[in-house]
């Protein structure tokens, strides 16, 4: 594996700098690219939490090059943070310096999102209509509407998703995490007694989400 500290700007009118590590197996001629998409920052979310991590690690075992980067305002990166308001720009941002890599394969999108990632994740994806595969990690029902962007006229929602929550996560609606589920034609899987912020559990989700990408269905 290849590691590289990156940076790249968010796609706005401000001049706004993001770090970034991007991971890339070797051996593999323009690997699949990966966007992780780090927790809320008031809850010291950053690329640095354990579960991008090892989401990471096993990712690019599994043969994608991870790209994590730090929203704005958080780590190294400018800017203040938003709340989510903005941060689908940093997103964007992400996916213009994969875009321009010429040994990495964008064209088979992956984005992966824990709980406030998640809810960013998804919103550019679905703006953006450039993301084939998705995994949603312990996405937060409550607090967060999940579904007043889905319903509009130019959503593109990923050809294929899975999503992934703690039975006991203290975010979480059942009711609209399978209504979400649904209208993403998405696979849902719980883990029995996880809470939302999923210690000890890193690498059973990040087996999960990795297994489920290596379908052939999406070649």
């Amino acid at each position: 594996m290849r590691k590289e500290k990156v940076s790249f700007y968010s796609d706005c009118l401000e001049q706004i700098r993001l770090e970034g590590i991007l991971e890339i197996p070797e051996g593999l001629e323009r690997p699949r690219a990966c966007i992780l998409c780090h927790p809320h920052p008031i809850g010291g979310g950053s690329m640095y939490v354990p579960l991008l991590e090892v989401m990471a690690h096993v990712l690019v075992e599994n043969g994608w090059a991870c790209l994590r980067f730090n929203f704005r305002g958080v780590g190294m990166s400018s800017g203040v943070s938003t709340g989510g308001l903005c941060e689908v720009d940093d997103t964007e941002g992400a996916y213009h310096f994969l875009r321009d890599r010429e040994d990495l394969d964008v064209e088979n999108l992956a984005v992966a999102g824990w709980s406030f990632g998640a809810w960013i994740g998804l919103r550019w994806a679905v703006k953006s209509g450039l993301c084939r595969r998705m995994a949603l990690v312990s996405p937060p029902m409550v607090g967060f509407d999940f579904f007043h962007f889905l319903a509009e006229e130019n959503a593109v929602l990923p050809e294929d998703t899975i999503i992934v929550s703690g039975s006991y996560d203290q975010f979480n609606d059942a009711e609209k995490l399978r209504e979400l589920a649904s209208r993403l034609g998405a696979e849902l899987r719980m883990l029995e007694g996880a809470d939302h912020f999923l210690f000890g559990y890193e690498g059973e989700i990040a087996g999960i989400i990795a297994k489920h990408w290596r379908r052939d269905t999406l070649r």
